[in-house]
């Protein structure tokens, strides 16, 4: 075999799988339908410098030796390309480090999974067919072997370093902060994963696979242990947060039992639409004007989606952007809302037709002082229902019996599934008819198909609870948990939305809170509110006082806001109050990028305007994220 006198020849093999690699990655971001490639050249580089470090390795090995390192690396590859793409396409967004710690909660999803494998995923294995093609040919003689000697090799390896010191030199400079975080790099290490750029911006600038790597450096040095400045931070958010005044609806629903409905990707934008003349929701239509409709009302999930919705309603705390406080943070102490009305007397029930590790909420439920847990197993799913889950009619049916045995007063937590992805309801129980042309793709259509269905579940549920007198003696709440992720509010006019239409068609989007309760006047709220303000609302209807300070707000008192950060990066995205708000979409997060309005009339006013609150509110979203992660939620320093 001819002897190879300068080592670069012998990177013909890892060369073709490195341009292969860049391929790969424009690719993907074609198939996350991002926007033409302004840091293009950078893009090239970058992904071609790294796919030269992940393959170039394997000219250090014997023939064996290189196939096998090839095809583990290009396994690898393969996983990240493929896993990223389908968890955009499930979560319209990118799978980070803190994903791993919820691999077993695919299981229940795996239905959804197979929905979304497409024929274009083929695209992210070509590199094992490039391997098998040269190494055949390779061995036919029509493509000439490689043997490195030691020099050779050692040249080769200083090359590879060489690369990798320039092409990570140009990422790590890339946003003009370079040198300070040399000269800080133990914090830089801890602060890879908050994203200097936004997503969109990293992956266009260094590819999907330097995006994940740097979030799993980041993960593995975050930081867990508080400061003397986080304490700090946390007691001046105290200080500064006046208690929850009491107002004319204080006690107005004392006694009562509480029926709580987190309804599945409902967004606020369905109701009152029609479809050739059919109304989609009917009976949260009716429902909404029988009490309390708050019209502007949102929801702030991380990662963990209807998880985290769970979270930030029972707890009053924002979800965590990087992590999901179910899973990472389950066993703290928290002073949640059912907690809190053990101690006044009731008796609390989580009903959810899922596995109860589902989320962890075998874990997290009795720390959030659930004392019974209705599951899965305690249900029965009929025989060729065509649901692969237990129906939302069936579940509502099945609760119905059950509560029964609840002492009064009672708080009880329904979750329903029927709305959840992929949307798949059997064609008999489909009630909507779509005209021929119809402007809503499948998905929508499934979506719209699903909320129909389970609208229709709650309102025979609603019926019951009325019929066996149980709807006048409770306080009944009913609200989206996020957006469904289709697009749809864009089509069903979220534009006409009173403010950022832009939140509509997001997953932190707008949701529905209906509040129903015989002593409650009939009336629609259109000041902003969030998740995080049920609890203190719903405490203040009950006339229990929580025993520890709350990020969120009394949505029938006077002062309201609603904060909505990016679940990636922590950035405020929007800040909604009735007087002034402040909107910055641009994923950077910088306030200088962002626009002040008056409110009600939008008009725009200099950004200096909006300062206060956003260093306010920033103070506030550091502070929850604090209070979570060194577990302070009901330590004496939250003590009244």
């Amino acid at each position: 075999m001819k002897r190879i006198s300068f080592p670069f020849s012998a990177l013909r093999l890892p060369a073709v799988l490195a341009g292969l690699f860049v391929l790969q990655n424009e690719i993907f971001n074609l198939f996350v339908h991002f926007p033409a490639n302004p840091y293009i050249f950078q893009f090239i580089f970058i992904t071609f410098s790294l796919g030269i470090l992940l393959y170039g390795p394997s000219e250090l090995f014997p023939k064996m030796g290189r196939i096998i390192y090839l095809s583990v690396i290009s396994t690898i590859v393969s996983l990240l390309f493929i896993s990223q793409a389908l968890y955009f396409s499930y979560f319209g967004g990118f799978m980070q480090a803190s994903a791993f710690a919820y691999a077993d909660q695919t299981g229940a999803i795996k239905s959804t999974i197979i929905t979304l494998i497409k024929p274009i995923l083929i695209v992210f294995l070509l590199q094992f067919f490039v391997i098998a093609v040269w190494f055949f040919k390779e061995r036919k003689g029509k493509i000439s072997g490689t043997v490195l000697f030691k020099k050779e090799k050692f040249a080769l390896v200083l090359f590879l370093a060489l690369a990798g010191l320039f092409s990570y030199g140009i990422v790590l400079f890339g946003d003009g902060n370079g040198w300070k975080k040399i000269t800080n790099f133990p914090q830089t290490l801890k602060e890879l994963n908050s994203f200097t750029f936004s997503p969109t911006d990293k992956i266009q600038r260094t590819g999907i696979f330097n995006y994940y790597a740097s979030d799993v450096v980041g993960f593995i040095f975050r930081k867990t242990k508080l400061t003397e400045e986080d304490f700090a931070l946390v007691q001046a958010w105290k200080q500064n947060t006046p208690e929850i005044a009491k107002n004319k609806y204080f006690g107005a629903a004392k006694g009562k039992d509480l029926i709580i409905v987190q309804f599945e990707s409902l967004e606020n934008v369905v109701l009152f639409q029609t479809i050739d003349g059919q109304e989609i929701t009917p009976n949260l239509n009716k429902l909404a004007k029988e009490g309390l409709y708050f019209d502007n009302y949102y929801t702030q999930v991380g990662p963990g989606n209807t998880a985290d919705a769970e979270f930030v309603t029972m707890n009053s705390l924002y979800a965590l952007p990087n992590t999901v406080a179910f899973v990472d943070f389950a066993h703290n102490s928290y002073n949640a809302l059912p907690a809190l009305l053990t101690q006044n007397g009731y008796r609390t029930y989580s009903l959810h037709a899922d596995v109860p590790t589902f989320w962890n909420r075998s874990n997290i439920y009795p720390k959030l002082g659930y004392e019974t847990s209705i599951t899965k197993s305690d249900f029965v799913i009929p025989e060729n229902s065509g649901f692969e889950m237990l129906s939302d009619k069936e579940f509502f049916t099945q609760s119905l019996s059950k509560m029964k045995d609840f002492p009064s007063p009672f708080m009880a937590t329904f979750i329903t599934l029927s709305s959840h992805t992929p949307f798949i309801v059997p064609e008999k129980d489909q009630m909507l008819v779509f005209p021929e042309n119809t402007p809503f793709n499948e998905t929508q259509k499934n979506y719209l198909q699903s909320i129909r269905y389970s609208d229709q579940a709650l309102g025979e549920f609603i019926a019951e609870l009325k019929r066996s007198g149980e709807y006048d003696r409770a306080l009944i709440a009913i609200y989206g948990d996020h957006g469904s992720l289709t697009g749809l509010g864009n089509i069903l006019g979220a534009e006409k939305s009173k403010v950022f239409p832009e939140l509509r068609s997001s997953v932190e989007g707008s949701v529905p809170l209906i509040i129903l309760g015989s002593s409650l006047p009939k009336k629609t709220y259109e000041i902003p509110g969030s998740h995080l303000d049920f609890y203190p609302t719903i405490a203040n209807l009950l006339g229990v006082t929580p025993k520890a300070a709350l990020m969120g707000q009394d949505l029938l008192g006077k002062s309201r806001r609603v904060t909505i950060r990016d679940s990636y990066s922590r950035a405020i995205t929007a800040i909604l109050t009735p007087t002034i708000a402040y909107k910055n979409f641009s994923e950077a997060g910088e306030f200088d990028n962002g626009t002040c309005l008056k409110m009600p009339e939008q008009k725009n006013i200099p950004l200096a305007d909006c300062k206060n609150i956003y260093l306010k509110e920033t103070a506030a979203t550091s502070a929850s994220d604090l209070i979570i992660k060194g577990n302070l939620a009901a330590t004496l320093l939250f003590a009244k």
